[in-house]
C-alpha cells in the first residue's frame, strides 16, 4: 500500500513497520478486508499528518530566545 509507505515517511519507519502497525490496528478493530486496512491506514496517516504540524509548532516555539536570553553569546 502506498498509504502505509506515506505513513513511513511520515513516523520515520520501515515500510514493514509501518504495515505492521496498521494490521495490528485492524486487528484489534477486527477489520479483515483491505478496504478496511487502507481506511485505517489513511486516519493513522492523517493523525500523523496532524502531530507533525504539532510537533513543527512546539519546536518553534522552544526555539524562540527569551527576551533576557536575546542578546547572550557565548565563547568558544
Amino acid at each position: 500500500m502506498a498509504t502505509c509507505g506515506r505513513l513511513a515517511t511520515l513516523l520515520n519507519l520501515s515500510a514493514s513497520t509501518a504495515r505492521q502497525r496498521v494490521d495490528y490496528q485492524a486487528s484489534r478493530q477486527g477489520i479483515k478486508d483491505a478496504a478496511g486496512r487502507l481506511e485505517i491506514a489513511e486516519q493513522m496517516l492523517e493523525a500523523a499528518k496532524a502531530n507533525s504540524v504539532q510537533q513543527g509548532r512546539l519546536l518553534d516555539a522552544q526555539l524562540n530566545a527569551l527576551e533576557s536570553e536575546a542578546n547572550f553569546l557565548d565563547e568558544d
